[in-house]
C-alpha cells in the first residue's frame, strides 16, 4: 500500500506571466484601454494647446506686461515748413506704455494653467471611470444576484443586462447553461 503525503515544504511551481497572457479578454481590454487613452490624449491636447496659446500672446519672455492706466507725455520730432524753410517741431502726445508685472512670470502662469487642466483631467477621469465601472459592476451584480438564487434552488428566468454593459457574452452562456441545465431545453 502506497500512501503519498503531501509535503508542506514543497513549493508549488510557479508560472511566469507573458505579456500574452494578460490579455484575457482582448476585445474588452482592448476598448478599454483604447477609451482610456482616447481620454489621456484629450487632456494632453488640451495642456499642450494651453502652453501654445500662453507662448503665442500677450506673454513676452516670461514677463507680463499690460498698458498702464496713467498716461505718459512724450514729445515726438517732426518738422514743419515756415516761409519756405524747414523746422523742428515737437509733438506733445500722451501714450500707455506697457508696464511689467514682474509678479506674474510665465512660470508661474503655466503651472496654475498645468495645475488647473490636471485637476480638469482628474475630473474626467473619474467620471470616465464611475461610468465605465458601472457598465461592468451592474452586470456582474446581475449576474451574482441570479447566481445566488440557483443555488438557492428558485427558478430563474434569464439574466438580462443592459445594451451596451460589458460581459454579455458571459450572461449569454449562462442563459444557454440554465436553459438547458436547469429547464432542460435543447
Amino acid at each position: 500500500m502506497s500512501e503519498e503525503t503531501a509535503n508542506p515544504s514543497a513549493k508549488t511551481p510557479r508560472y511566469k506571466r507573458h505579456l500574452a497572457n494578460y490579455l484575457i479578454d482582448k476585445d474588452f481590454q482592448l476598448r478599454f484601454f483604447l477609451n482610456f487613452s482616447l481620454l489621456f490624449i484629450f487632456g494632453l491636447l488640451l495642456t499642450l494647446g494651453f502652453l501654445f496659446w500662453i507662448h503665442s500672446t500677450k506673454y513676452d519672455k516670461g514677463v507680463v506686461f499690460r498698458l498702464r492706466q496713467d498716461t505718459v507725455k512724450v514729445y515726438q520730432k517732426g518738422f514743419e515748413i515756415v516761409n519756405g524753410e524747414e523746422k523742428d517741431k515737437f509733438v506733445e502726445k500722451e501714450l500707455a506704455l506697457p508696464d511689467y508685472d514682474h509678479g506674474l512670470d510665465l512660470f508661474t502662469i503655466q503651472f496654475k494653467g498645468i495645475l488647473l487642466f490636471s485637476m480638469l483631467y482628474l475630473l474626467l477621469s473619474a467620471l470616465f471611470v464611475l461610468v465605465y465601472s458601472h457598465k461592468m459592476a451592474g452586470p456582474i451584480y446581475n449576474i451574482k444576484k441570479n447566481l445566488k438564487l440557483l443555488l438557492e434552488g428558485k427558478d430563474v428566468d434569464k439574466i438580462r443586462i443592459r445594451s451596451g454593459d460589458e460581459f454579455q457574452d458571459l450572461a449569454d452562456l449562462l442563459n444557454e447553461l440554465i436553459d438547458k441545465k436547469i429547464h432542460g431545453k435543447k
